[in-house]
């Protein structure tokens, strides 16, 4: 049996200064509702409030990057904010670990492989995913 493989992709990017009032003004029903516990202690293990506002923004923007590669985006066919999580690997780097609706989509389609890549400057975050799809 011959396997055919499938690349998809997704991008953002977000706007720091977003992320910076939002941590400012302490507006934690926000955060709740976007980010899983883990991302939430990560983001807050820094005390420079500008430097947890740059890990929410890319955070947020891996969700949404992760959202358009799986083609549902966010908040749609079942997938909601808290199934998208970024978390680190073994190494370090950004990661991605997948639950509940985007679990299930992403089986549904195929999905093998999934890469995620992060970037901060300038005042913008950005994510770039990538996933490799497997068709029978």
């Amino acid at each position: 049996m011959i396997l055919k493989m499938d690349v998809r992709c997704g991008i953002d990017i977000v706007d720091i200064s977003r992320f910076v009032k939002i941590v400012k003004d302490g507006n934690s029903s926000f955060i709740k509702k976007c980010f899983t516990e883990g991302e939430i202690e990560y983001c807050e293990s820094s005390k420079n409030p500008d430097k947890k506002a740059e890990r929410y923004a890319a955070r947020f923007a891996a969700k949404e990057a992760v959202g358009k590669a799986l083609g549902t985006g966010l908040l749609s066919e079942g997938v909601g904010m808290h199934d998208i999580e970024v978390i680190k690997d073994e190494k370090g780097a950004p990661d991605i670990k997948l639950s509940d609706g985007a679990l299930r989509h992403a089986d549904e389609i195929g999905v093998r492989s999934l890469s995620l890549s992060l970037s901060h400057d300038g005042g913008v975050a950005c994510a770039y995913c990538v996933m490799l799809l497997e068709k029978p």
